[in-house]
């Protein structure tokens, strides 16, 4: 008999996604998206998040036993308050996991970075089930990762553990929204793959142009689209994307020989595009030391996959894991 709700929360750069569950259900009793739309502010992204929450809560048929979010930045050790947000200035310092419980005073708050908390939930629900020691690489509006042992994040003597997104793959490269230089993030996120095509489309006869309307509109999906037909300037765009990744995944691999690499994210929406050159990359650079590569397979519940690690952690607070 479910005897029990459990709502996760997803605050990302691009979308504020919210989810329940009843019970250890596998599908949503109900699911809300809404835009972020940094923007506007960080005060009308956090009115948001806490209208939302409210109405999840008197939507739920059964109580609430916990509560799980997964935060779009950095957190603190405590794993209570959301640091930064790296595509979302302005968003900082902000107590969430109090804020959330006053909503739903005596409900357990579980948070995390949403790469970590998306880790979990491949963990627990996807590809990365059943291995021991797995490596989960969100690739979205910027760059994330999570490394897990038995299902659970590692956090990191400051809580800032695998980092993937910022690790540099390009000395003096592309500047990064962290500041530095040359991050992968910079170069292999879905904002980065947009903004390089509306620097090289300029112009130029492109597809990319036709596809996307306006400079403005051009996205990641729109670039591999434009690839995938064909076309020149955007397969040459995928072909440095991918030679990249492919560098930061042999890194990754060589430093942690997990079992196992996940991505997700909604670039992953064109890993048939972008996963194999990178793949060959690494199997070039690892078995010349004949090491063996672990599979690398893109996620196939990338798009709910840090709101089902959120509820996961909602799980967990809750005592019912």
């Amino acid at each position: 008999m479910r005897t029990y709700c459990f709502l996760g929360i997803d605050v990302g750069n691009t979308k504020l996604a919210f989810g329940l569950v009843e019970g250890d259900a596998r599908a949503f009793h109900e699911k809300r998206v809404i835009a972020t739309e940094p923007h506007l502010g960080a005060e009308q992204a956090l009115e948001k998040i806490i209208v939302q929450t409210c109405n999840m809560l008197e939507m739920a048929p059964k109580p609430v036993a916990g509560i799980g979010i997964a935060f779009g930045g950095f957190v603190d050790v405590t794993r209570t308050v959301g640091l930064a947000s790296p595509n979302f200035p302005g968003l900082e310092n902000v107590p969430m996991v109090e804020m959330i419980r006053e909503l739903a005073p005596g409900v357990p708050v579980s948070m995390d970075n949403d790469a970590n908390v998306a880790g979990v939930g491949e963990a627990m629900y996807g590809k990365a089930r059943g291995h021991r020691e797995a490596v989960y690489l969100t690739i979205s509006t910027g760059i994330g990762g999570a490394v897990l042992f038995d299902g659970k994040p590692l956090a990191g003597s400051q809580g800032l553990a695998a980092e993937f997104g910022h690790m540099i793959v390009q000395p003096n490269g592309r500047q990064c929204t962290c500041g530095s230089r040359g991050c992968l993030e910079a170069i292999a996120s879905g904002t980065s793959i947009a903004r390089m095509a509306r620097e090289r489309v300029r112009g130029r006869d492109s597809l990319i142009n036709n596809l996307a309307g306006t400079p403005d509109d051009i996205t990641a999906g729109t670039v591999c689209k434009a690839a995938q037909a064909g076309d020149e300037l955007a397969k040459a765009i995928v072909q440095e994307v991918a030679f990249y990744l492919g560098i930061g995944l042999a890194n990754i691999i060589s430093g942690l020989d997990p079992d196992i690499v996940v991505l997700g994210g909604g670039v992953m929406n064109s890993a048939d595009i972008l996963l194999p050159p990178a793949i060959q990359l690494v199997e070039r650079h690892l078995t010349v030391r004949g090491a063996k590569v672990p599979p690398i397979e893109a996620s196939d519940i990338h798009d709910d996959v840090a709101l089902w690690g959120a509820m996961a952690l909602a799980r967990a607070a809750a005592g019912k894991r």
